[in-house]
């Protein structure tokens, strides 16, 4: 009970009204407690649903205890409001990942814990879901703008139950732990420092409205002990290739990156050119440094010991006033949990014109998304007493866009 009782004490509901919710793991989950069940949700920029996952549904798909194994995902209706009908109810459904992973939910209302006092909300109750890759579905909190088309978003509705003021929230991941965590912090205004970029989110015909910012260009820069040997104002080997049409978009809920394949046919040729200077490497085929893991869903896999010789990801943002202004994102970012002879490199290979900037961003700067002023203000993170590895367990998550999992 010590984890949800601890992260609703943080709340605050005082004048600044504001929502303050931390992650209580390194993949950006956040804890909402309803009908007095607390469920872990992945806090989602680039979806606005909110919904968890019905109990009964589940564990007779997954087995009966399946619930309890996976901690904080189900949800039981109380016996005090019983919902037996809620699976012949109108179901709305939703595809993540490309359409890999469908769910199927219906709606409902029932009490939130807001630490100080509960309030009635609706949100969603997952009654079917299906995935190519098996894994077990992630209630969600989408943060991303509302439509005529889906049921009323959680910021929505804390601003019309006078929670929060604004229509916007704050993201901060840690830095110096091997299993990083941060927060959420739901209203509020961002950051007006020295640091502080500014960009104006865009609006693409073609494309849903989400947290799209357009693209000038991406680049591959140095290797980062390269570039800490370089001084302040020293100039930067950028190998920049140019875009047209491209819009990145902030994806809180995707663990990776994408690049164009150009780009990554670059940081290839960057990271051999690096390894190549080992003794013993000049012979080494590019397979086995960097390599596709064909048993696991889209995974780059890269040896420890070659990690160093990737470079820095630069995308080329158009900011306030048309001036474009360069987003630096190291390996430390985008290199996830490694093994002793593997580490996860989560970077994608994608032409689309939305080219998504998830996790690995937001490990590199901090983030205030104001949806009412269709603005994000980002500010980079100080850098780390040293790069390090982050060593442990294999990742939880699905490597596709929108989807992070518990299992």
């Amino acid at each position: 009970m010590s984890l949800f009782v601890s992260s609703l004490s943080v709340i605050n509901l005082a004048l600044a009204r504001v929502f303050t919710l931390p992650f209580h793991d390194e993949y950006g989950h956040i804890v909402l407690v309803f009908d007095g069940q607390p469920i872990s949700l992945l806090a989602d920029s680039g979806s606005a649903r909110f919904f968890v996952v019905y109990g009964e549904w589940f564990e007779r798909q997954y087995g009966r205890g399946s619930c309890r194994r996976h901690n904080m995902t189900c949800y039981f209706c109380p016996v005090e409001a019983p919902c037996d009908d809620i699976e012949q109810r109108d179901r709305i459904t939703v595809g993540y990942a490309e359409g890999l992973d469908v769910y199927q939910y219906v709606q409902h209302s029932g009490a939130l814990d807001l630490g100080q006092s509960t309030a009635n909300v609706t949100f969603g109750v997952v009654v079917d879901y299906t995935s190519k890759y098996n894994v077990a579905p992630t209630p969600t909190l989408g943060l991303s703008f509302g439509r005529a088309d889906i049921p009323k978003t959680f910021l929505q509705q804390l601003k019309d139950l006078n929670v929060i003021d604004t229509l916007s929230y704050s993201v901060h991941f840690e830095r110096f732990c091997p299993y990083e965590q941060g927060k959420l912090v739901v209203g509020g205004v961002g950051s007006k420092g020295q640091d502080t970029i500014r960009l104006p989110l865009s609006m693409p015909p073609e494309l849903k409205r989400r947290l799209h910012v357009p693209i000038a260009s991406m680049g591959i820069g140095e290797r980062p002990e390269v570039e800490a040997s370089l001084s302040r104002d020293g100039s930067r080997k950028i190998i920049r290739f140019s875009l047209q049409d491209r819009v990145a978009l902030f994806d809180t809920g995707n663990m990776g990156i994408d690049l164009p394949y150009t780009v990554l046919s670059a940081l290839i040729e960057e990271l051999e050119a690096g390894v190549s200077t080992l003794a013993n490497s000049r012979t080494l085929r590019v397979e086995n440094i960097m390599w596709w893991e064909v048993d696991r869903p889209m995974v780059w896999v890269i040896r420890p010991n070659h990690v160093r010789f990737l470079p820095t990801i630069v995308y080329s943002l158009v900011g306030e006033g048309n001036e474009t202004v360069d987003i630096r994102i190291s390996p430390e970012h985008y290199v996830g949990t490694c093994s002793y002879d593997e580490c996860m490199v989560y970077l994608y290979a994608s032409d689309d014109t939305e080219l998504v900037v998830g996790e690995p961003f937001f490990r590199a700067y901090d983030a205030h998304v104001d949806l009412e002023g269709e603005i994000i203000s980002v500010e980079p993170q100080p850098p780390r007493p040293a790069a390090h590895l982050r060593v442990g367990h294999e990742p939880r998550r699905l490597l596709l866009p929108g989807v992070w999992q518990l299992c």
